[in-house]
């Protein structure tokens, strides 16, 4: 009698399934308030690279509600990127360039910074004190959203405007935009 070697049968299609699940469930979950997903991306090419000149792209609002304050967003990611010694170019001058995912303006940025909000909640701003924001930063090397992922990193944070009184802060227009600048500052750090 002949015997055959084992023959390896591909892996069920269910099986396939659970493993796709299970590499990529823990990188799509959106973190708990207060918390930074681990920095991902290629970074040693962002080092070897060193992005100087940077679009910040027009933020994009994946709350379902619309009520982003995207232009404040956008603001606060540029001042933070300056802060950290980077160029970013003038916002008027990528919109203009901007078309669907891409820079089109000339000359190329080094980098494309993407800011994705998935959670927007001021809500108990004027009770707690708190504002909760949340969603993805991802920088594109080169002018669109088909360079490789130099940095990305999902954030959630639980801002606190209470100034360490756990009430609410007096009544003021300038309590969203700092809790904007906080979260981008704190996405960056």
């Amino acid at each position: 009698m002949t015997q055959h070697p084992t023959r390896l049968r591909p892996p069920s299609r269910a099986l396939g399934l659970a493993l796709v699940l299970g590499l990529c469930l823990p990188a799509c979950e959106t973190p708990s308030p207060g918390t930074t997903k681990e920095i991902r991306g290629d970074l040693d090419r962002l080092e070897r690279r060193q992005p100087a000149d940077v679009a910040v792209a027009p933020v994009r609002d994946r709350t379902g509600r619309d009520t982003v304050p995207r232009e404040l967003v956008r603001t606060a990611f540029e001042e933070a990127l300056v802060e950290r010694l980077y160029s970013p170019l003038d916002s008027e001058y990528v919109d203009r360039n901007w078309i669907d995912t891409s820079f089109r303006g000339t000359p190329s940025p080094d980098a494309l910074m993407l800011v994705v909000i998935e959670t927007y909640d001021p809500s108990r701003l004027y009770s707690s004190g708190r504002v909760t924001l949340g969603g993805e930063v991802v920088l594109f090397e080169g002018a669109d959203t088909t360079g490789a992922v130099l940095w990305s990193r999902a954030v959630r944070e639980e801002i606190d405007l209470s100034r360490g009184r756990g009430g609410p802060p007096t009544p003021s227009e300038t309590h969203i935009p700092e809790a904007v600048r906080r979260f981008a500052a704190r996405a960056l750090a």
